[in-house]
């Protein structure tokens, strides 16, 4: 019995260069849009009753007037904080427990 060996043949031809070949072209293509290409500028133009807020950023704001304010002060705390003397986790949490 004879064992027969041959040359696997390459069957690409012209065709499968020109399938990798536009694969490869549209992978470049999408790179170079996603990672290179200039982004284009949007001009949003405010709306007309839009008012400036730079009058907002000269407001001078004092603190001591709100906390000694009657109606600040006349205000109740509904919900107590809870900052109990229970240990919260150990130490070191790495060390296994023992």
């Amino acid at each position: 019995m004879a064992i027969v060996i041959e040359e696997e043949k390459n069957t690409a031809g012209i065709a499968g260069i020109m399938g990798w070949l536009v694969f490869f072209a549209i992978v470049a293509i999408a790179i170079y849009f996603v990672f290179f290409a200039p982004a284009e500028s949007v001009i949003v133009t405010p709306p007309a009753n839009l008012v400036s807020i730079t009058s907002l950023s000269q407001v001078a704001f004092n603190p001591q007037n709100v906390t000694s304010n009657q109606l600040f002060q006349s205000l109740q705390q509904y919900v107590s904080s809870s900052t109990g003397s229970a240990p919260v986790g150990r130490a070191n949490p790495l060390i296994p427990p023992q």
